[in-house]
C-alpha cells in the first residue's frame, strides 16, 4: 500500500538559517523556525510520513563532520519527540557542489530514496522547501510542492507559496489556525 509523504526541507523550514549564508555546524546554532513542530504535528496527525531531505554541503567543505550533523539531527529528533513530533526519516546530502552526486538537490535522489524506503505516493506528497532548488527536486521525482516565502520577500510567480511552513501545513491539511 502507498503512503502519503511531506518531504521537508530542515534550514530556513525547520530551523532559522543562520545569517549570511552559515551553515548550522552544531547543535547549540540550531533553533526551529516559529510554528514549525506544530506544522510537523498537523501533518503527522493527517497521515503524512516526515521526510526530511536535506543539502549539507558543510560536510563537503570540512566545516563539520558527519558525526557533527548526526548529533543536530538526534537532538533535533529527541527535541521533536517531546513535542509529540516523530520524523520518519532525515535523509542528507554530504556533498559540495562540484561533486557528481545524485542526491544534492535540484536532483531528485533523496526524495527518490524516500519514495522507494517508504512506498511513497507520488501524487498525494509534496515537498515543502524554501529554495527553488527544493521545488525543482519535487519535480524531478514526480511529486508537487510548496516553497516557503517569509512576509516581505518576493515569491515567483507560478508556484504554491506559503509564508511559513505551518501555513503550508493549514493549507494542506485544511485545518485553521
Amino acid at each position: 500500500m502507498k503512503r502519503k509523504a511531506i518531504f521537508l526541507d530542515r534550514d530556513g523550514v525547520i530551523n532559522v538559517r543562520l545569517p549570511g549564508g552559515a551553515y548550522v555546524t552544531r547543535w547549540e546554532e540550531f533553533a526551529f523556525c516559529e510554528g514549525a513542530s506544530e506544522a510537523m504535528k498537523l501533518l503527522q496527525r493527517s497521515g503524512y510520513l516526515l521526510l526530511v531531505v536535506t543539502n549539507q554541503r558543510g560536510i563537503g567543505r570540512g566545516l563539520m563532520t558527519e558525526d557533527d550533523l548526526a548529533d543536530i539531527h538526534r537532538r533535533m529528533k529527541e527535541e521533536l519527540g517531546r513535542r509529540g513530533v516523530t520524523l520518519d526519516a532525515v535523509l542528507h546530502c554530504p556533498h559540495d557542489h562540484d561533486a557528481k552526486c545524485r542526491c544534492r538537490k535540484p536532483l531528485p535522489g533523496m526524495i527518490e530514496e524516500g519514495v522507494s524506503r517508504f512506498a511513497v505516493d507520488r501524487d498525494s506528497s509534496l515537498i515543502i522547501g524554501d529554495s527553488l532548488s527544493d521545488i525543482e527536486a519535487g519535480r524531478a521525482a514526480g511529486i508537487g510542492g510548496i516553497l516557503v516565502v517569509p512576509p516581505g520577500e518576493r515569491a515567483p510567480e507560478g508556484l504554491r507559496t506559503a509564508p511559513s511552513l505551518l501555513d503550508a501545513a493549514l493549507a494542506v491539511t485544511g485545518e485553521v489556525r
